[in-house]
């Protein structure tokens, strides 16, 4: 006999887990430490000048930028690193650093067959995170709080390494869209391995994302704009109904173009949130509970 669906929700429910996407798209409750809704995240930001270039559109729009994710570590040198701390530093900006140890840039090519392209960009092999770490360890000898991992492997490793002190207490790890999380039990998942943060993937619609919220307290980091890779997405509309289910969270640019028209789009929903919901609230620059590089 098959169980009813209400009595198969009613055994995930135990488990501390959303059974169902909720289609009342509840309000969260949750916020920043700073009471703020959401903030502000740009992505592809690759080398020195293009963190120059972003700090001075930040400052000449008057826009608030929050994290900046900048790849890929294996491509800067150490003074490149500690210029980025510094100038993250200085204009108060959490720098997640990618590792770039994945199987598509390893000699391996089964992440590039129909099967492999399934399993995300996880490490491959023993060496190769040893090497992830090594990276993790090298960014933060320059001062780097924050890491974009794909792994959640990686994760539990390094939430390990954290819990044991090997990495200091303050450094966070962020979980891509390429691992390919998607459920509430998926986030669950995450949360309890040590992530601080994750980007969902891209399509997911706002009961769903909604039913995270409810099952999670981590913050999500959810793709407004998004190259043809990811869909095409664009969701500046419903960014304020985004915010409203799935506070706190990052509004996401993963997009083609020079960091000034990240930080451009970052105005443009930040306009269109003030006029769909002017009670929603973005952080001030440099919240006191952001990771800021610490030059060395």
């Amino acid at each position: 006999m098959t169980v009813p669906i209400t009595e198969v929700r009613e055994l995930i429910a135990k488990q501390g887990i959303q059974a169902q996407d909720c289609f009342d798209l509840p309000v969260s409750e949750s916020r920043f430490p700073d009471g703020a809704h959401y903030r502000n995240e740009i992505s592809g930001i690759a080398w020195p000048k293009d963190m120059e270039a972003l700090v001075d559109e930040m400052g000449r729009r008057g826009i608030p930028i929050h994290r900046v994710i900048m790849g890929s570590c294996v491509k800067l040198c150490r003074g490149d690193l500690r210029g980025i701390a510094q100038m993250a530093h200085d204009s108060r900006l959490e720098i997640i650093l990618d590792l770039g140890v994945t199987a598509i840039s390893d000699v391996g090519r089964h992440a590039e067959t129909p099967f492999g392209k399934w399993g995300g960009w996880r490490v491959r092999g023993a060496d190769n995170m040893a090497f992830l770490v090594q990276a993790v360890l090298r960014g933060i000898e320059a001062g780097i709080k924050g890491f974009l991992l794909y792994d959640e492997g990686a994760m539990w490793l390094l939430g390990k390494m954290r819990a044991a002190g090997d990495v200091p207490a303050d450094v966070i790890f962020k979980i891509s869209y390429t691992a390919g999380y998607r459920s509430p039990a998926g986030a669950r998942l995450l949360e309890e391995l040590g992530a601080n943060s994750f980007n969902p993937v891209t399509d997911l619609d706002l009961p769903m994302l909604a039913a995270i919220r409810q099952t999670v307290g981590i913050p999500m980091d959810i793709v407004i704009f998004g190259w043809e890779t990811l869909g095409n997405v664009c969701r500046v509309s419903q960014s304020s109904d985004i915010v409203r289910v799935a506070a706190p969270c990052y509004l996401k640019q993963e997009l083609h173009g020079d960091a000034r028209t990240k930080v451009k789009y970052c105005e443009i929903i930040w306009e269109m949130m003030q006029a769909n919901d002017p009670a929603i609230r973005l952080s001030e620059q440099g919240p006191s509970d952001l990771h800021i590089p610490e030059p060395r």
